[in-house]
This record gives C-alpha cells, sequence and structure tokens, in this order.
C-alpha cells in the first residue's frame, strides 16, 4: 500500500507544471591529483620579518588551539571583538563566532591540544603571508554525492587580515547551500527509491524467514560474498553459523529445555538511503521463542537495535553487513 500511494503522489507530480523531466546523472569522478598536506604544517607559520611572523603565528594559534583543539574559551587572544566575517553562514563577532562553535556546534575542547598534522582531515598544505593578511591553504575531504562512502580531495582556503596580532576580518570561499528543482521534483528517482524501499523490505523479510527456519542456504543468498553478521565474515563462515546453531539447539530440544518455534522480529525499521546502491536500514529487534498459541508461553530470548548496510549487486539489494550491537556513533 505505502508503494502504491507514493506512486500515485509521484504520477501527480508528473502531472504539475512543476515536474523536471530526466533522470538524475551519475556524479562524474575527480581527475586531479590527490591534495597533499604539508609532512611539518606547524614550520610554515614562521617568518625573517616580525610582522609577517607575529600574523602568521597568530594564525597558527587559530588553527589549531580553536578549529582543531576547540578552545574557543580563548579566541579572544588571536580574533577582535569586530571579527568580521565574509562567510555566508556566519555572522560578524567575537561573540557570535564563540557562540556558533561552542554552543551550536558543540564543539569539545582537546585536552592537551596536539600540534597540527598531516594526517589531520583538514591538513594544511601552504601558508602565504603578506603585510596584514595571511592566507592557510587545507585539504578538504569530500564525499561523492552518488555514493558517500567513496571521497575525492579539493582545497580550502582560510585569509585572515591582521590587526595588531589578532584576526580582524575573515574570508573563505563558502556558499549558501542550495537545492535543485531537479533534485527536488525528478520524478523517475522517486519512483526508483520507492521501488528501492519495497526491495529492501522484501530482503529484511527474507532475512528473519531464513534465520527462524536456519535454512543455511536461504540464509546465505541475502548476503553478499563478503557479507557479514557482527564479527561472522563470508557466506561460508555464515553458512557454518547457521548450521552451527541447529546443531547445538537440536539436544537442547530434545531434552525439553528449548521449546517453541523461533521468532526474529523487526521494528520501527528506517531505510537511509546513503546513495542509489548503498543504504542503511535502522531497527530494533528480538529474539522470540514459543508459540503458536499460549502453550508454551512466548519467550523473548533476546532484544536490542541495529544497523544494517545494504548495497545492490547486478540490480539486488543484498545485505554487506549486519550489525546488531552498534556502538552509539553508529546508530
Amino acid at each position: 500500500m505505502r508503494f502504491t500511494k507514493t506512486v500515485l503522489a509521484a504520477a501527480l507530480v508528473a502531472a504539475s507544471p512543476f515536474a523536471v523531466a530526466g533522470t538524475a546523472q551519475a556524479q562524474m569522478r575527480a581527475l586531479s591529483d590527490p591534495v597533499v598536506p604539508h609532512p611539518d604544517p606547524e614550520s610554515l607559520f614562521t617568518s625573517d620579518d616580525p610582522v609577517l611572523h607575529r600574523n602568521k603565528q597568530a594564525a597558527l594559534h587559530i588553527q589549531r588551539n580553536l578549529l582543531k583543539c576547540n578552545e574557543w574559551s580563548r579566541a579572544g587572544e588571536w580574533l577582535t571583538d569586530a571579527y568580521i566575517q565574509h562567510n555566508p553562514l556566519a555572522a560578524s563577532g567575537l561573540e557570535g563566532v564563540i557562540y556558533y562553535f561552542v554552543e551550536v556546534a558543540q564543539r569539545q575542547p582537546l585536552d592537551p591540544c596536539p600540534a597540527l598534522s598531516p594526517e589531520d582531515p583538514n591538513g594544511v598544505v601552504a601558508v602565504q603571508a603578506e603585510g596584514d593578511y595571511v592566507t592557510i591553504l587545507t585539504r578538504r575531504i569530500i564525499p561523492y554525492a552518488d555514493d558517500p562512502t567513496q571521497t575525492y580531495t579539493t582545497t580550502w582556503f582560510d585569509t585572515w587580515r591582521f590587526v595588531d596580532g589578532k584576526a580582524d576580518e575573515h574570508w573563505d570561499p563558502a556558499t549558501l547551500p542550495t537545492t535543485t528543482p531537479t533534485q527536488a521534483l525528478d520524478v523517475n528517482t522517486l519512483l526508483q527509491e520507492s521501488k528501492d524501499r519495497a526491495e529492501i523490505e522484501d530482503l529484511m523479510w527474507r532475512y528473519v524467514r531464513a534465520a527462524d527456519n536456519l535454512d543455511a542456504d536461504a540464509y546465505v543468498a541475502v548476503f553478499t560474498e563478503d557479507g557479514s553478521f557482527n564479527d561472522v565474515s563470508g557466506r561460508q563462515a555464515l553458512h557454518d553459523m547457521i548450521t552451527g546453531m541447529e546443531a547445538s539447539m537440536a539436544p537442547r530440544r530434545e531434552s525439553g529445555e528449548l521449546t517453541g518455534n523461533m521468532h526474529h522480529i523487526m521494528s520501527n525499521q528506517s531505510i537511509e538511503f546513503l546513495s542509489p546502491n548503498v543504504a542503511r536500514v535502522h531497527y530494533y529487534w528480538q529474539t522470540i521463542f514459543g508459540g503458536p498459541g499460549v502453550d508454551p508461553a512466548p519467550r523473548v530470548a533476546a532484544v536490542g537495535n541495529g544497523v544494517d548496510e545494504v548495497v545492490k549487486v547486478d540490480g539486488e539489494w543484498l545485505i554487506r553487513s549486519r550489525n546488531v550491537q552498534p556502538s552509539r556513533d553508529e546508530e
């Protein structure tokens, strides 16, 4: 029913004067060499000229103590009260920038504060200083829109104008976020996502049925060749896991210790598309023994939540990883 409603909605969009024809094109891949940070970034913040040296050292503190280590309680040491912004996402003023990083972004200070490193995601590439201005070039690691598990690198810059050793004005290449009509109203994309959701829901149904019946062949068929269940990886290992469960449960059933059918229940399921061919499935799960009926009474053996990664391989959705004990960061 949900798929039918989505198709109907998409058809209505298609009939509207705002519909945009055509399918989204796959994102191209970067042709450039990767951006490589300097092996000793802090050595770039020095100069024989005393004024340039003072400004470059202040820029170093901004890059290290503020942007890396989040010591925003010290921001007044290196930023003026005016701190004029030209980033369209940020307001001017020292108080405003502190409020953003502390209250909105909730950046936590690092203690101790480590030196800048070429391993930093925004590793420093080069530093230029002239007059009152210092520019820092840094690496940016960008995920591809059609597959966020893959990335490329490009170059970011920050330029500051210094007054008496403090940054008084700032520029960078940031822009406001945009949403294109094609992305919002592409009917073919809406229809494909609805179809993919239905196929992923069917995949998870086939998974729980195979698990309930301890059908090792059907179980491994819903995984990729290198698919995993927690720490068990590969179809052969997964097959052995299910046959091992069947063997271990048999004597317990014969003795009467284990009774009733096994049911794996997945609920509150949410599908998160990372790209056209990669999705995450978030859910709560329960393993229940007992039924049908009330004799024996159903017994909850285990509960939890899970995060699965599913991928489309040759047009078929399969489980790449099933994680029923995710950390807080993975949920």
